[in-house]
């Protein structure tokens, strides 16, 4: 066999040219190739990354009969957040939602109106450096009730030093929901106290301190309830905040062995009054109790009171009289009030139905004085006060006062919202 073997020594010189050149076109060729890809590939890759702001919205566009606990979130990716801005129809200020530190996200959780249509407005700018806008809406659902609360002592009052914060709410509070409530009420003073929440029941809660309010404290309750699901269809629709100052410190004691009553000002005795109190059957509440209202006349009706035989004109405990001067320490009738018809009696004997009675002139001026929260302790009566005869806040030793978990001890520095703070 006849073998043919041609090397570049061997050709012409335009073939030798023309191998050349095809040979260093091939590694031209290659050279470019490599080189172009790359560029190609990392373009795709840098356009990937540098593309425009993907924004996510909740709750979604168009959602009906958002619950109004719902919170308002926006979201990011392939960029990040330059304003979001929350709006209703109902002229409210939904006021502003909190921005992540590094900008991807938005979330809004104050509590959304009944029945209102909220825009979402959002400006994002992506990772091409393009701004791109959002704007989304939804419908809250409409709530059957409104939660209502009553609240003492009122906005700007004065008060004793005894005196305890009381909520009383125009719907029942269920037990899981109960703490809930209470992360949303604030207790601030200057100077701060330790205190505590104590339920009386589903409609009613109380803050007392650990010890008696100094003399000259500011108190703040504020409370943040839009949103709020009390359960049942009720919500709360709205916030409140009321302020409230200690004032003189008014202690009194009524010691029924001596039948004497003791007036001290900020710690300094400053009357002694002899009294008659509640006889046998009729015993007047013992324990420590405080003044709740005033007022000048007071229609007592042994019927009202007590049924049966004191219904019964004559009878040996029937009564039907306008009495004077009458400061309230129960929520059940028990009062220290003006009692001209027992004078001889007072300082000596028990002849009332469960009153503090005093001299005409000993009632008028211990009504002048004396104001919602100052403290009077009952002594020696036998008929022990508590939550079930009327007054109970200051029986409750303060280690057993709490009773929601979760919420208490507080220190009012910090704020009563915060559970657990020493």
């Amino acid at each position: 066999m006849v073998r043919f073997v041609t090397t570049l020594t061997d050709m012409p010189g335009r073939a030798l040219a023309l191998a050349g050149a095809i040979c260093m076109a091939s590694v031209v060729a290659a050279c470019g190739a490599t080189g172009g890809t790359g560029d190609i590939v990392g373009a795709a890759a840098k356009q990937a990354q540098e593309g425009p702001a993907q924004v996510t919205v909740s709750p979604s566009n168009q959602a009906q009969g958002i619950a109004l606990n719902s919170p308002v979130q926006v979201s990011v990716k392939n960029g990040h957040l330059e304003s979001v801005t929350l709006t209703d129809d109902v002229g409210g200020d939904p006021g502003s939602g909190n921005m992540s530190p590094t900008q991807d996200s938005w979330t809004y959780n104050q509590g959304l109106d009944s029945h209102a249509t909220y825009t979402v407005d959002i400006t994002a700018v992506g990772s091409n450096g393009k701004t791109t806008t959002t704007t989304t809406s939804f419908n809250t659902l409409l709530a059957d009730k409104k939660l209502v609360t009553t609240v003492t002592p009122g906005d700007g009052e004065t008060v004793g030093v005894g005196d305890t914060i009381n909520l009383k709410f125009n719907a029942s509070i269920s037990d899981d929901r109960k703490a809930a409530l209470l992360q949303r009420v604030t207790v601030q003073s200057t100077p701060g106290v330790i205190g505590a929440w104590h339920w009386l029941d589903d409609g009613e809660v109380h803050f007392r301190t650990q010890n008696y309010w100094q003399t000259g404290t500011k108190v703040t309750v504020s409370a943040d309830l839009n949103g709020f699901d009390a359960g049942n269809g009720v919500w709360g629709l709205g916030n409140w905040n009321e302020s409230f100052t200690i004032g003189d410190k008014h202690l009194t004691t009524i010691d029924d062995h001596t039948h004497q009553m003791l007036v001290y000002q900020n710690d300094q005795l400053i009357d002694t009054w002899p009294v008659s109190m509640g006889k046998t059957g009729y015993e007047t509440l013992q324990g420590t109790l405080l003044v709740l209202y005033k007022s000048y006349d007071v229609k007592m009706q042994s019927c009202v009171t007590f049924g049966g035989a004191a219904c019964i004109p004559g009878s040996a405990n029937y009564y039907n009289e306008d009495v004077f001067w009458d400061t309230a320490i129960s929520t059940t009738g028990f009062f220290i009030h003006a009692a001209p018809w027992d004078i001889g009696d007072q300082g000596v004997d028990d002849v009332s139905h469960g009153c503090v009675n005093l001299s005409t002139d000993r009632a008028t001026t211990f009504y002048n004085w004396s104001m919602p929260g100052d403290v009077v302790v009952i002594s020696n009566t036998g008929n022990e006060a508590t939550y079930a005869s009327g007054e109970g806040d200051w029986q409750i030793p303060f280690a057993q006062y709490a009773n929601t978990n979760g919420v208490g001890p507080i220190n009012t520095t910090a704020g009563a919202a915060k559970p657990g703070a020493t």
